[in-house]
């Protein structure tokens, strides 16, 4: 007797996360609760096992690591189709970073199961105003704007973003958020 159905279509769930900093022991100006390298490395790369899959797609939006060495912390990441956007501190590292990502761009439109578009991009400032915007790059900074959501590792308590939390907070910003919660 089978106890369940095996459904052979399943699409893989889609994450999000940037500026994981591996290696990087600036814990003050980033506001980081680490007391060591190896203690924060060890935090993201456990919740992001935790939450990600090996078939998932997980899109990384730059900043991966501070130094060299950092990089090869990916190999502890299980997720085999990571797409990367790139951030400032990748740029010069881009030969090393390339054999851990299955595509690597500047930045990139996708479509979400929602048939929306959203634009992923490290760089807040380089926003489209005419689609939902997917950044990094400002760590805690803020968490969302009028059309933009930061899914740096540090305002998601050093875990990636789920689709479905990006679906959820476009509709909050699209339907229900008036301009009293964007107010500077």
């Amino acid at each position: 007797m089978k106890l369940f159905t095996e459904h052979k279509n399943i699409k893989p769930n889609i994450f999000f996360t940037s500026d994981l900093h591996f290696n990087d022991e600036r814990f003050d100006i980033l506001y980081r609760p680490f007391k060591t390298i190896e203690e924060q490395n060890n935090l993201i790369i456990r919740n992001i096992n935790k939450i990600v899959k090996e078939d998932d797609i997980l899109y990384m939006l730059g900043d991966i690591s501070v130094d060299n060495s950092g990089i090869k912390n990916l190999e502890k990441i299980k997720c085999k189709n990571k797409i990367l956007i790139i951030g400032n501190y990748d740029e010069d590292k881009l030969s090393l970073l390339k054999p851990y990502f299955k595509e690597i761009y500047n930045d990139l439109i996708i479509k979400l199961k929602d048939d929306k578009k959203y634009y992923l991009n490290h760089y807040p400032v380089n926003k489209k105003n005419d689609m939902f915007n997917i950044v990094g790059h400002i760590h805690s900074l803020w968490k969302v704007k009028k059309n933009m959501v930061n899914v740096s590792t540090d305002i998601w308590n050093f875990s990636p973003v789920s689709e479905d939390k990006i679906l959820f907070i476009r509709n909050a910003i699209e339907n229900f958020y008036d301009d009293n919660v964007f107010i500077n």
